[in-house]
C-alpha cells in the first residue's frame, strides 16, 4: 500500500444519479471505474495530488461524457465523488472525509442528502436529533455517537414529517457516513465505512 507522504490521496465513486444506468468512470482521460451500476460505491482508488479531470460516460460510450468534472486532490485525502444531478445536469459532488479513527468506544457519523428535488431533512437517532435541516447536496460535520444499535429517522424538516426509518448499528472505533439516495417517495440509506477504518 502507497503511503500518504508520497503526495496521493484515496478516492472512491458513489453512483447516485437516479436515472439508474450504469456509467464508466475516467481520470484525465484514463479509466478509474467501469460499469459502476447505481447505489455502488467503488473502491478507493489511490489518485496523485493535483487537478484531476473526472468524466463520466454511460456503460461502453466515449464520444460525449455526461459530465466533466475538475477535482483538485490535495495530499493525504480521503474523498467520496458523488455522481449526482444538479440543475438538470449530471455533476460529480467531492464529499470529504474525516482521518483518524474515535477511541474509547464510540464512533463518528455524518450525514449526506443526496436525493434531487426533496426538502430538507432532520435526523434523528434513537429519537434525539443529531442534524437538522440538511438540504440536497449538503453532508454535515461529524458527530460522536456511542456504540449500539439506533432507530434512525429522516423527518422534513418543515413539518417534522417522517420519510425513512432504519435500524443501524455503530460498533467502536468506526467512522460512519449515511448516504440518502433516491427519488421521494423512493428512497434509501446506505451506511458505509469511511475509508479511515481501514487505515488502522
Amino acid at each position: 500500500m502507497r503511503n500518504f507522504n508520497e503526495k496521493y490521496s484515496l478516492v472512491r465513486v458513489l453512483h447516485a444519479l437516479v436515472s439508474g444506468e450504469e456509467l464508466d468512470v475516467y481520470i484525465d482521460g484514463f479509466p478509474f471505474y467501469m460499469d459502476v451500476r447505481f447505489a455502488q460505491f467503488t473502491p478507493y482508488i489511490y489518485v496523485p495530488e493535483g487537478n484531476h479531470i473526472f468524466s463520466v460516460y454511460l456503460k461502453d460510450e466515449r464520444d460525449s461524457p455526461l459530465s466533466e468534472v475538475s477535482i483538485d486532490v490535495k495530499n493525504d485525502e480521503l474523498i467520496t465523488a458523488a455522481i449526482i444531478e444538479k440543475n438538470d445536469k449530471v455533476d460529480i459532488l467531492p464529499i470529504p472525509e474525516k482521518m483518524g479513527v474515535p477511541e474509547d468506544n464510540t464512533s463518528k457519523i455524518k450525514f449526506v442528502h443526496l436525493v434531487p428535488e426533496a426538502p430538507n431533512v432532520n435526523i434523528l437517532m434513537g429519537g434525539e436529533e443529531i442534524f437538522n435541516n440538511v438540504g440536497y447536496t449538503d453532508y454535515t460535520e461529524y458527530e460522536n455517537v456511542p456504540i449500539g444499535e439506533y432507530k434512525m429517522d429522516i423527518e422534513l424538516t418543515e413539518n417534522k414529517k417522517t420519510v425513512l426509518s432504519n435500524l443501524v448499528n455503530i460498533n467502536p472505533n468506526r467512522i460512519y457516513t449515511f448516504y440518502v439516495i433516491g427519488i421521494s417517495p423512493n428512497i434509501d440509506m446506505i451506511q458505509t465505512l469511511d475509508g479511515a477504518t481501514f487505515l488502522q
